[in-house]
């Protein structure tokens, strides 16, 4: 498994996990967005300085910070 913020552009993964470490306000709103266990995900761009990752998860895209990215927890597809 590896975190969101150091997989390969374009290529889909599949969520295993989130971490603890992630506060719990976060990962319910994680979960409220759609990030749940088996959910496909795509990693699309990131910002100029690798701050905000943009992400495709359910059939919308969504920017997310890298530090939230980096408690996402994926396996290659």
């Amino acid at each position: 498994m590896l975190s969101l913020v150091s997989c390969d552009f374009a290529k889909f993964y599949t969520i295993c996990q989130i971490k603890n470490d992630c506060p719990p306000s976060v990962r319910r709103r994680l979960f409220d967005l759609g990030f749940t266990d088996g959910q496909t995900i795509k990693k699309i761009q990131t910002s100029l300085l690798g701050k905000v990752i943009l992400v495709q998860i359910r059939g919308y895209l969504l920017s997310i910070r890298s530090s939230i990215a980096d408690s996402i927890m994926v396996k290659s597809k």
